[in-house]
């Protein structure tokens, strides 16, 4: 594992180098399914939400998909990468949404009081920071008492057969649809290189628990390939 520093700084390349094709090559490499993990992550968010965070918010779909929703919302969309808020900002401007700001900023120092937002979201985003404890506690620092948190992230498949045929997939082929799509080989061997150093679903579940949070629930998709984590913050009135 790379110290986190050099992690940070690789990540924060690769993102930076991807950003125009990102959109693009998700839809390639999932074959579109993507985008129903991400509609049923903002089927959950509660519509009383009124002040949201999406941590990580790339290219803005979760945070354009919470601002269609709950037009009412003031959603602010945190992301390292320029060059991914730019993309995003573009996608919002099209939708003619007012109601999201997208801001530079590190999910290990979220730039945001305590208790300022009801619900916060990190969409496929958590694996790609440096100290993934630090992020969760950054979280729930923001987060009202009670308010709600939800984590999507890529996993490997639970079936053995499956979970050595995605490896594959991610190891060899991806890079090569980089190459050949895009011109990007080698950002593209960070998807099994991040997903692969990432924690299983359990240990996620078990260090969500440890920065606070209670009532922890799991959903998976496509025989684990994708979780969303959601959990609540404790404390006052939030019990």
């Amino acid at each position: 594992m790379l110290s986190k520093n050099i992690y940070e700084k690789k990540a924060h390349n690769v993102f930076q180098k991807i950003s125009y094709c990102y959109d693009f090559m998700n839809d390639i490499i999932t074959l579109g399914v993507h985008r129903l993990w991400k509609k049923d992550l903002i089927k959950n968010i509660p519509m009383e939400s009124k002040k949201i965070l999406d941590v990580c918010c790339g290219t803005g779909d979760i945070s354009i998909g919470m601002g269609k929703k709950i037009k009412s919302s003031q959603i602010k969309a945190l992301d390292f990468s320029d060059g991914m808020l730019e993309v995003a900002k573009k996608k919002a401007n099209r939708s003619n949404l007012k109601n999201i700001e997208f801001i530079n900023g590190s999910a290990l120092f979220i730039p945001f009081k305590d208790n300022t937002f009801d619900t916060v979201t990190i969409s496929l985003g958590i694996r790609n920071t440096s100290d993934y404890k630090k992020v969760l506690e950054e979280i729930n620092r923001v987060l009202i008492p009670g308010g709600k948190f939800f984590c999507m992230e890529a996993s490997y498949p639970d079936p053995l057969l499956l979970r050595k045929i995605l490896k594959f997939y991610c190891k060899h082929l991806v890079p090569i649809m980089g190459k050949i799509l895009v011109k990007l080989q080698t950002e593209y061997r960070w998807l099994d290189e991040s997903v692969e150093d990432f924690l299983s679903k359990e240990e996620l579940t078990a260090l969500i628990k440890k920065t606070k949070f209670k009532d922890v629930t799991l959903k998976t998709y496509l025989f684990g390939s994708c979780t969303l984590h959601c959990g609540i913050k404790g404390g006052k009135d939030g019990n």
